[in-house]
């Protein structure tokens, strides 16, 4: 994975804006990213002190709505009913695990943490937020119970790969069941996926949630021992040091939707929770996002820049 902190710091001039703003083709730098955001305001939800844009309306997120299944677990450590230490099988977590579904997320956690036959449930938890594996954010939504997402999304929040399954695997049930049946069976499959626009319009219709509930969420989060140990893992990166910016956050991609939610902490200032999500977007568009890092250098950007801050709030009114 891009080095998240490398992206991140990147200092970014900014250029006076003036009248009407196309819509870039490509999402290059911070410029490009409020372009976009003038060119399609009802494609992006962006919330955080100051800025309430789309908060309430059921957003398409992607992996920035593990953070939910984050939330689910520190309430758990909190109320003792799981322990960061309890033992989970490997076989386990690779029955949860579609191949070629995750850009090699799964196989990226387990080189990280070069398990045995066993990892422990707090190390699952890292590779849903490190890595964003699919197959650890499943495994915890069926340890915790959905009910207890719910709960804190004031929604439903789904199985990952059982949606993929139902949508991309040849599977007809509940993608629930789908999941149930792909794990009981413990025979991995490799769904055969379709183009980038079959893929964009599936992604519209899963893992939703309110923008602005996601930053309440976050903020929650940030104050949290167990979770911000998570959250704030790209400080432990060459070169960080959070006594003068200190980041905890989860990314997001699907086909068409690239996502962030983001806390930053800066001596003197209040710390700035952030959730911005850009759907809908263009193939090309789509993948110079993907490459660049854009959106991640804009939220911090927004954050440590005021002048770049009211530019931004002024681009939504």
């Amino acid at each position: 994975m891009q080095s998240i902190l490398s992206m991140l710091l990147t200092t970014v001039l900014a250029a006076p804006m003036t009248g009407a703003v196309a819509a870039p083709a490509e999402l290059k730098d911070v410029e490009a990213v409020l372009a976009y955001i003038q060119a399609h305001p009802d494609d992006v939800a962006l919330v955080t002190r100051g800025i309430s844009h789309n908060a309430d309306r059921l957003t398409p997120v992607a992996s920035t709505t593990k953070i939910i299944h984050l939330a689910a677990y520190a309430d758990a450590v909190r109320k003792g009913k799981v322990k960061p230490g309890e033992r989970v099988s490997m076989a386990l977590w690779n029955a949860y695990h579609l191949p070629g579904t995750d850009g090699g997320a799964h196989e990226a956690a387990l080189e990280r943490l070069k398990p045995g036959a066993s990892v422990t449930l707090d190390q699952v938890v890292s590779a849903m937020i490190e890595e964003s594996d699919n197959a650890a954010a499943d495994l915890l939504r069926d340890r915790l119970g959905p009910g207890a997402l719910r709960k804190i999304a004031q929604t439903g929040v789904g199985t990952i790969n059982g949606e993929i399954l139902r949508a991309f695997g040849g599977c007809t049930l509940p993608a629930d069941v789908c999941l149930k049946n792909y794990v009981k069976a413990g025979t991995q499959v490799r769904p055969t996926l379709p183009g980038f626009a079959q893929q964009a319009a599936w992604a519209e219709t899963v893992t939703r949630v309110e923008p602005g509930v996601l930053r309440e969420v976050l903020a929650g989060l940030r104050k949290d021992k167990t979770a911000s140990r998570h959250l704030e893992w790209p400080m432990r990166q060459p070169g960080a040091d959070p006594r003068t910016l200190l980041i905890g956050t989860k990314g997001g991609a699907l086909p068409g939707v690239i996502s962030e939610a983001m806390y930053i902490v800066q001596p003197g200032e209040k710390p700035r929770e952030t959730v911005l999500a850009l759907r809908r977007l263009p193939e090309a568009t789509w993948f110079s996002g993907m490459r660049s890092y854009a959106h991640q250098q804009f939220i911090v950007r927004m954050a440590t820049d005021p002048v770049f801050f009211a530019k931004v709030r002024a681009a939504l009114k």
